[in-house]
């Protein structure tokens, strides 16, 4: 299959409410794609769709090659999905709950054992295996809910908001989780809205904002996307003449420059790995040298805001 994970025209209404705004979003095998975007922007209801816990308005998505309106059992089999509020009877404990899901997925016998055992384990649960569900704190439910997902190890895992409630250190263990997830085979989709988790774990980002995907891209492209995102502070041995800024900003790339001290200017530019270079030949045309460099990047919440300012923005140029 080219493409894990398909949605054609994918659209969800409420009444008037659009929640989802005929999306098409791919998915390769093997990749983490992340949805990223504020709250009410479909994420969670892109997620539902894809598990067929609700129905399209219009549209579809081919999940491993099942379609998921005419298919939705099929689709069942090879997606998993772990919700963004931890599911469980009051009463049951991690072991019942992870023993259940297991047999639900064909495990029996000393495999199944096993295998609910080095979860709960892996998931810092093993202490906490034998409390009713409604004594486990918010993190401690919340890390439940993801584990099921590694008793059977989907071919499409999906995750919605899986570190909401959960520490620091139960975050990195669980990201890392996710990543070996991936590297046994199964394709993922997490959506989020903390622009950490993002960038930890996409393989490539999907912003979304009302319902609509405003931009799909790996995080290098989104970051080179922005219109002077870079920022270059450029010290020179000598006092910045107005001679040396305009040379600086005829260099290809510069969006805009400004002064900084006598000596430095900070420059906004395109793809510094590409300008740097140019910017040095030039120097060496003037009467002074540069004594210092400080590049800094766009950081993910930049390419985030940089997005979502408006409800629908360019793609960039891939």
């Amino acid at each position: 299959m080219d493409n894990a994970v398909e949605t054609l025209g994918l659209t969800k209404s409420y009444g008037k409410a659009v929640a989802l705004d005929n999306l098409d979003v791919k998915v390769k095998p093997g990749e983490i794609l992340v949805l990223l975007g504020p709250n009410g922007s479909g994420k969670t209801t892109l997620l539902h769709l894809l598990a067929t816990v609700l129905k399209p308005t219009r549209g579809t998505a081919m999940v491993m090659g099942y379609d998921i309106v005419k298919q939705p059992l099929k689709v069942r089999e090879v997606l998993g999905i772990s919700f963004q509020e931890p599911r469980g009877f009051w009463r049951h404990k991690p072991s019942h709950i992870l023993s259940f899901h297991a047999s639900f997925y064909g495990l029996s016998g000393t495999k199944k054992s096993e295998v609910v055992e080095e979860t709960l384990r892996g998931f810092d649960l093993w202490s906490s295996r034998s409390k009713r569900f409604m004594e486990l704190s918010g993190g401690q439910a919340k890390r439940l809910e993801v584990a099921k997902l590694f008793v059977h190890r989907p071919g499409v895992a999906v995750f919605d908001e899986p570190t909401a409630m959960v520490d620091l250190e139960g975050k990195r263990m669980i990201w890392d989780r996710i990543k070996g997830l991936r590297e046994a085979g199964s394709t993922i989709i997490v959506a989020t809205n903390e622009v950490r988790e993002a960038e930890y774990l996409a393989d490539r980002l999907s912003i979304m904002k009302l319902g609509k995907e405003v931009v799909t891209e790996n995080l290098r492209t989104l970051k080179d996307s922005i219109s002077g995102g870079d920022v270059v502070e450029v010290e020179f041995s000598s006092p910045v003449t107005n001679e040396i800024s305009q040379a600086v900003l005829g260099v290809p790339g510069t969006v805009r420059v400004t002064a900084e001290t006598e000596s430095m200017i900070k420059a906004f530019v395109n793809r510094s790995e590409d300008w740097l270079p140019q910017m040095m030949s030039l120097v060496q045309t003037l009467q002074t040298k540069v004594t210092s460099l400080r590049v800094s990047e766009p950081s993910l919440d930049d390419v985030f805001l940089h997005y979502t300012e408006d409800a629908v923005a360019e793609k960039p140029n891939a």
